[in-house]
């Protein structure tokens, strides 16, 4: 999923965390950037980027309004858009650090106008909105990466058998409820256990039981915020076999009981992916 927002504040914000990734683009120079013991001025088109479980907060100035833009997705975004080689290159930057961009003058207006494009998507209906929105992610991403001079990835297999991971994790995506151990998946992939479990979390940051726990919580979400589908019946059709567990995974990733959730989406659509800890 995509969340985009467009803010204009001075309030005093603590340190945080939160489980999705975001693209933070500044809009003024009135604030500084903390990420993880670092920090970063704010100037009109730098971006930061906050990987899932960062440490950041705002510095605002006191009294003086700090304008910017941000775009939100979860971790596994990119490869199920099909952005398998850009989902890649996104852990690397997380393994380095990459947080600030630079300030080339072209690159920062580049910043701000496809940014406001992809605001603009992702608020608006419209014909082929999603994968307008997913097409400006990857090119503000790409040129990120470009900006900051981060190298291509070193790959463990060929890009034939990665193409078959992703397709296994397409398919999990879409019907999280299927029965997928480590074994059966690296075997329909045709790849050794070892190599697939590395490409699965080259991909995506997860082991494959982390995956496919992260895909069936996801669909409980979305299953609670678009049915009426009793709680029960919501566990068993994401391949949750043990509602007991089901109930404990939930909270233990969104702080709250589903019933809770579901209550909280029916009032506003903030992200639960987004919950601050």
């Amino acid at each position: 999923m995509l969340w985009t927002s467009h803010g204009k504040t001075s309030y005093i914000m603590t340190p945080h965390r939160h489980d999705m990734y975001e693209l933070f683009i500044c809009l003024n120079d009135k604030a500084i950037q903390h990420v993880e013991g670092r920090q970063c001025p704010f100037r009109r088109g730098r971006a930061f980027l906050l990987y899932s479980g960062c440490r950041h907060q705002v510095e605002f100035f006191p009294g003086v309004l700090a304008e910017f833009m941000f775009v939100c997705f979860d971790a596994n975004h990119l490869a199920e858009a099909g952005f398998l080689k850009l989902q890649e290159q996104l852990q690397a930057g997380r393994r380095k650090a990459a947080f600030f961009s630079g300030d080339d003058p072209e690159y920062l207006r580049f910043n701000v106008d496809t940014m406001e494009a992809l605001h603009a998507a992702v608020t608006s209906p419209g014909l082929l909105q999603e994968e307008l929105a997913n097409a400006l992610l990857a090119q503000l991403l790409i040129a990120f990466f470009r900006n900051i001079g981060l190298g291509p990835t070193e790959r463990a297999i060929t890009d034939d058998k990665r193409k078959r991971v992703l397709e296994l994790c397409r398919r999990l995506v879409a019907n999280p409820a299927i029965e997928l151990t480590l074994d059966t998946a690296a075997a329909k992939a045709g790849i050794c256990r070892s190599a697939f479990a590395a490409s699965v979390k080259e991909t995506t940051g997860f082991t494959w039981r982390e995956y496919v726990l992260d895909c069936r919580l996801k669909k409980a979400v979305k299953l609670l915020e678009e049915t009426d589908l009793p709680i029960t019946d919501i566990a068993l059709s994401c391949g949750f076999t043990n509602i007991g567990y089901f109930y404990r995974t939930f909270h233990a990733k969104f702080a709250q009981t589903p019933a809770k959730l579901r209550k909280k989406l029916s009032v506003n659509h903030f992200p639960p992916l987004l919950k601050v800890y």
